[in-house]
């Protein structure tokens, strides 16, 4: 049996996402999808619950700052919101200065009543090498203390590209 861990509602004006278990890289590419659908259809709100969320890797979390990014910057500004998250997580978030491009918050949602799964494919759940690469650029250009953690993974990736 495949575990879910992403549920998404759309509505005009924005998308809820809520996060079961672990977000990573081995699990991510379906939101990534989503993401990208939503964003080229126009979305520009997103709000993300962390509550049932265990842990995220720095591809999940390269994902969200690139879309966070993308729609800050498309004319009347878009904005995402990060929901409850807790312990490391919140830790992690504020360490990586996510949390300057992101609204954090402790809100409850309450007029989500239906949330459709994100399936996982078995043969495509994990993201590919290209999208490993962007995410963790992503991560890199946020800021300079980042740019020292994730600059020699990106000449990493960057070489494996080139080979």
């Amino acid at each position: 049996m495949v575990e879910i861990n992403y549920r998404v509602h759309v509505t005009p004006d924005r998308a809820f996402v809520k996060i079961s278990s672990k977000a990573s890289y081995l699990n991510c590419e379906p939101l990534r999808k989503f993401f990208e659908e939503q964003t080229k259809a126009g979305q520009k709100r997103y709000i993300i619950d962390f509550k049932e969320c265990t842990s995220m890797d720095s591809t999940f979390l390269g994902i969200l700052v690139s879309v966070a990014l993308k729609i800050r910057s498309k004319q009347n500004g878009g904005s995402m919101v990060l929901l409850n998250l807790m312990g490391r997580n919140l830790e992690t978030v504020c360490n990586l200065g996510i949390h300057q491009i992101t609204e954090v918050s402790s809100e409850q949602i309450k007029d989500i009543e239906h949330l459709d799964e994100l399936a996982q494919n078995a043969t495509q759940s994990s993201v590919g090498s290209n999208t490993v690469y962007q995410a963790h650029k992503a991560l890199m250009n946020l800021n300079d203390k980042n740019l020292k953690v994730f600059s020699d993974v990106v000449s990493y990736l960057e070489q494996k590209k080139e080979e």
